[in-house]
């Protein structure tokens, strides 16, 4: 699913649920999609394309308005939600929500830190036992050689 359609359904049920008078810390879930909608679809705008991104059957053109569409989407999406919650929750609302995004980003960043680290480690791992195998086998074939044989 596009990340600027995850968006738009989320930002339905952030404004569905802050009509029905929930609370935005019980809409964690949806904003955050909301949130990463939005941030994916910028930076999809600005991303440099590789050679395993380009869809060779779409036109440069084609492409570039495409993720321009997206971005100016989730700007007005943006834009949108900043004077729906003013408006209706007012100011502290908004600046509620700044911090909650701050927040989840934060998290985010910290889970895909740790997540790195433990490939790192894990590889590590795998390289430390795979060097002690093939040292064993050469050890043991060394040995094979000159004291059996």
């Amino acid at each position: 699913m596009e990340p600027i359609t995850v968006a738009v359904t989320a930002f339905s049920a952030v404004k569905a649920g802050i009509k029905a008078g929930r609370e935005l810390q019980d809409m964690a879930g949806d904003l955050g999609k909301l949130w990463g909608g939005l941030d994916t679809a910028r930076a999809s705008h600005n991303q440099k394309r590789t050679k395993a991104m380009r869809n060779e059957f779409v036109s440069v053109e084609e492409e570039a308005l495409k993720t321009f569409a997206a971005k100016r989407k989730a700007d007005e999406i943006e834009k949108e939600l900043h004077e729906f919650i003013i408006y209706t929750l007012g100011g502290e609302a908004w600046n509620e929500l700044i911090a909650l995004r701050g927040k989840i980003r934060k998290e985010r960043q910290q889970a895909a830190r740790e997540a790195a680290k433990r490939l790192r480690r894990n590889q590590e791992i795998a390289a430390v036992v795979l060097t002690g195998v093939i040292g064993l086998g050469a050890l043991w074939s060394a040995v094979y050689f000159l004291v059996i044989k």
